[in-house]
């Protein structure tokens, strides 16, 4: 859009400067759309033009003419910038912004919403269920209108969640893999002492110097070869879960440093020891350096959550059902499926799969008291489910309208060509086309009038990212 002859029919470069004239045209105007005038984001040079409001505008023009300076940069920037000056500075912190626009004049500008391609920081716990926000109203189903065993106590929306404490398998926490550290890959060649790096899981340099000087003020021999020390020590070295705090004398033989620490020596610095597995599993899980986790997933293997199978959730949970699903079968099944699961329920003549009893207050009571005492919310606004049995009349009509709701909400998605993808599919393996789509779906589906929504490039491909 860096000429006139690239920009659709409806802008107009006038070669006006002066903001004043700017605001003076646009005063009547903005009834009938959006006016922008002296828009010079990025590439584009002093661009005026009317946007009507209530129609699918497009931006068209060649790779680089400033279609998404106009419609992001621009228009987008400009309707959240308005929308943060009535936030609290605290919470406008922590809002990603898109800047302020380079314009004069943008007026009749209505509420804005954002579909760009970028995927943002995709991770192992962000899915579908989580950016259509489905996930909440699933939890919600499984809580009010599932089908509990006779001694179970009610669970809340958060404990069929593998993202919180109270409902995460305690075991992998969430994660639905458990990690581990292979002994034979961190101690390869056990004819190498400590100071040859027979320990091959430490970092090299001076962090794995570190830790080997810790080992000399701690009394240990790191001159001998491995598979000749005490198997106790090396047990230690490898395994402990303490992290001693000692004095370290950088360059000092072991002989040295224990006549140092014996005579009260100023050391070099204090110096803080972890396990070679504990330091392989907190690096793998907190670097954010691709090539550090790649160096240390060389030793680390993993398997399947032996606890949950892989459902991530914690066993009080998978031990609801509904329609004879437990929550992690429900997430699994295609959203064309959970459609029509959905319609039955939603029907007259349905009745939940399972009978089961009501628990009795004593019981109940117990349960809300444990849950307290572990750190979790009494939610004492909430009424208590287990009084009544699972084919209860209220249980049966909480069933209904979240299903009415949740088949409301998916039926946008199943519409664009997305009634294959599961609630459980990870972020990271959806193609930009499909991760878009998702997100056009729930604007959708939110029924909110008069926003505009800013897009680039709406895509028709499906292919899974790789």
């Amino acid at each position: 859009m860096g000429s006139a002859a690239r920009l659709p029919s409806f802008v107009m470069v006038t070669g006006m400067t002066n903001r004043s004239e700017h605001l003076a045209e646009a005063d009547d105007r903005w009834r009938q759309g959006v006016v922008v005038r002296g828009a010079r984001q990025n590439n584009l040079a002093d661009v005026d033009l009317d946007v009507p409001r209530d129609r699918l505008v497009v931006f068209t023009g060649v790779s680089g003419s400033g279609k998404s300076s106009l419609a992001f940069g621009t228009l987008f920037a400009e309707s959240q910038r308005r929308y943060l000056e009535s936030v609290a500075p605290y919470a406008r912190r922590l809002i990603d912004q898109v800047g302020v626009p380079d314009v004069d004049v943008v007026e009749g500008l209505p509420p804005a919403v954002a579909l760009q391609q970028h995927r943002g920081i995709g991770n192992a716990r962000s899915n579908v269920a989580s950016v259509t926000t489905l996930g909440s109203l699933v939890r919600m189903l499984y809580s009010r209108a599932g089908s509990y065993p006779n001694d179970q106590p009610m669970l809340y929306a958060e404990d069929f969640s593998p993202n919180t404490v109270q409902g995460a398998c305690p075991t992998c926490h969430g994660i639905g893999r458990v990690y581990e550290v292979d002994v034979d890959k961190m101690v390869p060649d056990p004819t190498l002492s400590i100071r040859e790096r027979a320990i091959a899981s430490w970092p090299p340099g001076w962090p794995g110097g570190n830790l080997r000087d810790i080992l000399v003020s701690l009394g240990y021999d790191v001159d001998s070869p491995w598979k000749k020390l005490p198997k106790k020590h090396r047990d230690w070295i490898l395994f402990t879960e303490d992290r001693p705090t000692v004095p370290v004398y950088s360059g000092f033989t072991p002989a040295q440093t224990r006549r140092a620490i014996k005579a009260g020596t100023e050391p070099s610095y204090e110096g803080n020891f972890v396990g070679a597995r504990r330091f392989v599993l907190d690096t793998f899980a907190n670097t954010k350096s691709s090539i550090v986790k790649k160096r240390v997933s060389e030793f680390v293997t993993s398997e399947v959550c032996p606890m949950c199978q892989g459902k991530r959730v914690k066993a009080e949970s998978l031990s609801v059902t509904f329609e004879g699903l437990d929550i992690a079968e429900f997430a699994s099944l295609p959203l064309a499926r959970l459609a029509e699961i959905a319609r039955t329920v939603v029907s007259s003549d349905w009745l939940p799969e399972a009978a089961g009893e009501a628990l009795d207050e004593t019981r109940r009571a117990e349960a809300t008291r444990r849950r307290v005492a572990s750190g979790g919310s009494a939610h004492t606004a909430a009424p208590d489910v287990r009084r009544t049995p699972n084919v209860s009349a209220e249980k049966q009509v909480a069933a209904r309208r979240l299903l009415d709701d949740l088949l409301e909400r998916i039926q946008p998605i199943i519409d664009l060509g997305l009634g294959y993808l599961s609630l459980d599919r990870t972020t990271p393996t959806l193609s930009g086309g499909e991760l878009q789509r998702l997100r056009l779906a729930t604007q959708l589906s939110s029924k909110l009038f008069g926003v505009a929504t800013s897009s680039t490039n709406l895509r028709r491909d499906c292919t899974p990212a790789t």
